[in-house]
């Protein structure tokens, strides 16, 4: 495992630079534990059983990896992210067994440190040369870590400068909170005045008002027929006095003409005639006048006649002005009644007037708060326009605040604005104003102007910085899938080679073998032994061999390996010049057995090679020049079949041979004495 959790990615970003680490490792933030915590990778609750009864079958335990790791709360989906599909058992036997069982399929360790995964790849032990490829592989890595190191140190001040936005960003989060928190309080007072007192008096004075409406529609009926019943009584009464008053006028009107006429008699008695006259036109004016007065008294009559009608009416018509007297009474008293209410109404309609003035000047008071707020809510919400305006310019210009938004306003880290407050704010970008007041007295403002190419340059430098990695990781990948292939090959080849080579020195040396093993404790890919055997008993080294037999091996070796990659063409210099007949017949008769499908050209001076051979050619030295003559017919035969080379080859083999049939005869002599 070569992950290592940090407190933060600023704690990461120091280990990485110092270079901590003497090899690769992958630093986890502690912060990142919630983001991982959506993905995790825990074996499910069968692949365990499964698991638990395949190592049963070999009488061992299987546990999760995680639950013999001891670890914090604050890091446990970190954990299990990384190890969760992990089994633990006590031998490799049983990790391959578990690992490869189709109900478990997840990757197995042992107590040892073997690591067996099921797509067939297992490590663990131990390598004296771990790494060295890779190593190798990444050293021209080297120019561009110090390259990257350099681009660091030119980011690292653009880091600090580019610090100062964090203030906005805290900023636009508290007036954000405002602003909602704002629109929440708005609609609670809405919905409070609806269930205020105030709301309630004003329902109940619109009930009043209608109820008072009713009222005066009524009273306004009764009133007009208590007008029309008054108006009848008073025409009534008129018709009366009107016929008495014109009796007593007209009487008065003839006593008044009669003693008019008297005194005129009594003026005018001298004169006769004209009084004659006088009385004579009075006399017709008499006659007319009673005339007149028949009329007037025939009028009178009349209005008598109408007068007694009336008089018989008058009770009739007292006796509905009683019942109008009384209903008049009755609607007095019930406008009495109305008009108490009224003034009960009035009264409350007063209190409720006043307290409803009262509730209007708190009403005004809210809508001034109301405006108040409404004109702060617009001016927060343009501050929040002006403010999402400028993050999202920021976030254009400063790429990395993008991945930087998913760590804000969590604890523990850099991003951490809990307890940041607007004052707090204020105070800071009040001071941070005054600090750049006085560095712009010291500062070349042309360095600030260039801030957009140094930022460009920011952008250049990271986007290279993940080239880099992106090739990187692509060289590590292909260095891990090279040596994978390579340990393929390195197996494969030892297997075949292997065989060759027992093959190749058996039939040089007859009741010999010769194999390559791996030293004890180790692998094929970490070296490998040359162990020879004489009828079945292993030397403990090549220095028991003598030259003859060390040749031989070193000629079975290569030729082995020749023969896994084959040549088109083999050429082999005197390899026989140490060795005697026996080993040259064994090594033609070797090469024709093993190498049917090979040529050779080989160089030699014994006859058991040249019995071997498909063509002969002879080379010789004559006055200061060689020359070269390939042999056929009769020579050919005749060095093939030299009897004095073929003689001379029995005998050294009949020399090697008799010290081997001495030490049987003595094997035998010491059974037949131990039998006897």
């Amino acid at each position: 495992l070569n992950q290592i959790v940090v407190r933060n990615q600023e704690v990461a970003r120091i280990l990485i630079d110092s270079r901590a680490f003497n090899q690769r490792r992958t630093l986890i933030p502690v912060s990142e534990n919630d983001r991982v915590g959506k993905n995790l990778n825990v074996l499910s609750e069968q692949a365990l059983k499964n698991a638990k009864d395949k190592a049963s079958e070999y009488g061992e335990e299987c546990t999760r990896l995680i639950d013999v790791v001891d670890f914090p709360d604050c890091i446990s989906n970190t954990v299990k992210s990384y190890i969760g599909n992990i089994l633990c058992v006590e031998t490799l036997r049983c990790a391959r067994a578990v690992a490869y069982d189709k109900g478990v399929k997840t990757r197995t360790v042992t107590l040892r440190g073997d690591d067996v995964k099921p797509n067939g790849v297992m490590s663990g032990g131990y390598s004296d040369n771990q790494g060295h490829s890779t190593l190798l592989a990444l050293e021209p890595m080297k120019e561009r870590r110090v390259q990257l190191d350099q681009y660091w140190d030119e980011l690292t001040p653009l880091q600090n400068k580019l610090k100062s936005i964090e203030i906005p960003a805290k900023q636009y989060n508290d007036l954000n909170n405002e602003l909602i928190s704002a629109q929440r309080q708005l609609a609670q007072c809405k919905s409070n005045m609806k269930n205020s007192t105030l709301g309630v008096v004003q329902k109940d004075l619109d009930e009043a008002k209608k109820a008072l409406e009713d009222v005066e529609i009524e009273i306004e009926k009764n009133s007009k027929i208590l007008a029309e019943l008054q108006e009848k009584v008073k025409t009534l009464e008129m018709m009366k006095n009107n016929d008495k008053n014109s009796q007593e006028k007209r009487k008065k009107e003839l006593q008044a003409l009669l003693s008019k006429a008297e005194k005129k008699v009594t003026q005018n008695k001298d004169k006769a005639e004209m009084a004659k006259r006088e009385v004579m036109q009075i006399a017709a004016a008499v006659d007319s006048l009673e005339a007149s007065i028949k009329t007037d008294e025939n009028e009178l009559q009349s209005k008598k006649d109408e007068y007694e009608k009336l008089l018989e009416m008058l009770p009739a018509a007292e006796t509905a002005l009683a019942e109008a007297a009384a209903e008049e009474a009755a609607a007095s008293q019930a406008v009495d009644d109305l008009r108490n209410a009224v003034r009960q109404r009035s009264g409350r309609l007063a209190k409720v007037t006043k307290e409803i003035d009262m509730l209007r000047k708190e009403e005004t008071k809210a809508k001034g708060k109301k405006e108040e707020r409404e004109k702060e809510s617009t001016r927060l919400y343009e501050s929040e326009k002006a403010n999402l305006k400028h993050a999202r310019a920021t976030l254009k210009k400063r790429e990395w605040l993008e991945d930087a938004q998913v760590h804000f306003n969590k604890k523990g880290n850099l991003y951490d604005f809990d307890g940041y407050t607007i004052q707090k704010g204020t105070v800071e970008i009040k001071e941070l104003s005054d600090k750049i007041d006085k560095l712009e007295r010291c500062l070349c403002m042309k360095n600030v102007s260039n801030l957009d190419v140094i930022e460009a340059k920011v952008i250049d430098i990271n986007s290279k910085r993940e080239q880099v990695t992106g090739e990187f990781d692509m060289i590590k990948k292909t260095i891990s899938y090279l040596d994978k292939k390579k340990v393929e090959v390195l197996r494969r080849a030892h297997k075949s080679v292997n065989d060759d080579f027992d093959k190749i020195f058996n039939c040089l040396l007859p009741d010999a073998n010769a194999n390559l093993v791996a030293p004890e404790g180790k692998t094929v890919c970490d070296g490998l032994e040359v162990k020879v055997s004489f009828n079945g008993v292993v030397k403990d080294s090549l220095h028991e061999l003598s030259g003859g037999q060390r040749s031989l091996v070193a000629l079975s070796l290569i030729l082995a390996m020749l023969k896994f990659n084959p040549a088109p063409l083999y050429i082999l210099d005197e390899v026989d010049a140490a060795l005697d007949l026996s080993h040259t017949a064994n090594i033609g008769m070797m090469i024709r057995s093993h190498f049917r499908n090979s040529q050779f050209i080989i160089v030699s001076l014994k006859q058991g090679m040249f019995s071997n051979a498909d063509t002969l050619f002879q080379t010789s030295f004559a006055d200061g020049h060689s020359t070269c003559t390939r042999l056929t017919g009769a020579a050919y035969e005749m060095v093939k079949n030299d009897k004095k080379l073929a003689k001379q080859a029995d005998e050294i083999t009949a020399d090697s041979q008799e010290p081997k049939k001495k030490k049987a005869k003595g094997n035998e002599a010491s059974k037949t004495a131990k039998s006897g």
